[in-house]
């Protein structure tokens, strides 16, 4: 129950009866005012600063009407080294921080009310289509025409492309990147037992690098945090009793799946307003390519190496 919220009305609170409302109610847990899942906690380094300014027509630039970082928010005063606010509530940080908010921000971020001037972001459509020559399969209606929020980031596409086309990393029988590792981890130490390669030398905090370097293989960046990604998860995995068979691996797709726009390749971070803006520079639905990254068909030809000399 929102009783601001009732307050309030379906009308935007003046600044004062905003500032009352803060100092008569106590906010309710995180919580019990969002689910973990649609709004998860994002755990921030303490030395963040957070700054508040504001414009006004008078002034050549925005002036800073607060200023202070995460860890003083969150109430520890006693690490504060500079801190400025033009609301200053003794021993309340958190307070101060939100009489400082203009009052839609608050409205945002405590009610989940926008305001009234907002408008829907513009949405961008694009199509999803395997790269020339790539063994992976086309969507069932090739032309299909996808929209989403100009915001969304290229990780979700590479999301997106694995499970719709469900191309799971251990899916058997084919040989995928993680068989793939598993067989040249196999056949290396067999060659290291006979004494072919060196036995016992480090590279790395990773078990997968230091196999494959001292079989005299170069490990690619890529790989390397792939290798790392499909390591953590089997500790974790086996940390929790199960076996590296009862648990399938489905990994980070935007590691192991390469995005293309224009023949330039798309940073997993990147956003479809940025593709389109910077890449694609033209009206109509963005071209989207997917192909397996190198170090994938790479791995995999190496393991079927390895099985031929056997």
């Amino acid at each position: 129950r929102d009783e601001f919220a009732e307050w309030a009305g379906p009308r935007f609170p003046t600044d004062t009866e905003r500032t009352l409302a803060l100092l008569q109610c106590t906010p309710a847990p995180w919580d019990q005012l969002y689910s973990p899942v649609v709004c998860p906690r994002l755990p921030l380094p303490r030395n963040v600063i957070v700054q508040i300014c504001q414009e006004h027509v008078d002034a050549s630039e925005p002036y800073s009407i607060y200023r202070n970082t995460i860890e003083y928010i969150a109430g520890f005063p006693e690490q504060q080294r500079s801190s400025m606010a033009m609301f200053r509530i003794t021993n309340d940080p958190l307070l101060s921080f939100e009489m400082g908010m203009p009052a839609w921000l608050t409205d945002f971020l405590l009610l989940n009310r926008l305001p009234a001037s907002y408008q829907e972001p513009a949405k961008v459509s694009f199509v999803l289509s395997p790269l020339q020559g790539s063994t992976l399969p086309p969507f069932p209606n090739p032309n299909a025409r996808l929209v989403a929020n100009g915001m969304l980031r290229a990780r979700k596409l590479a999301i997106y492309v694995v499970d719709k086309l469900g191309l799971p990393l251990m899916q058997q029988p084919a040989l995928n990147y993680v068989n793939a590792v598993d067989a040249c981890v196999r056949a290396y130490k067999k060659k290291a037992l006979s004494g072919e390669t060196p036995a016992d030398e480090t590279y790395s905090n990773n078990t997968y690098i230091d196999v494959f370097m001292r079989a005299g293989e170069e490990v690619s960046e890529e790989e390397r945090e792939a290798l790392d990604d499909m390591l953590s998860w089997r500790t974790s995995t086996i940390g929790k009793g199960s076996s590296d068979n009862s648990v399938e691996y489905v990994g980070r797709p935007e590691l192991y799946l390469d995005l293309f726009s224009k023949d330039v390749k798309v940073k997993p971070r990147q956003t479809l307003a940025t593709i389109k803006a910077n890449m694609w520079k033209a009206s109509g639905d963005i071209q989207v390519y997917y192909e397996w990254a190198p170090f994938v068909k790479k791995r995999v030809l190496v393991a079927q190496e390895l099985a031929a000399r056997e």
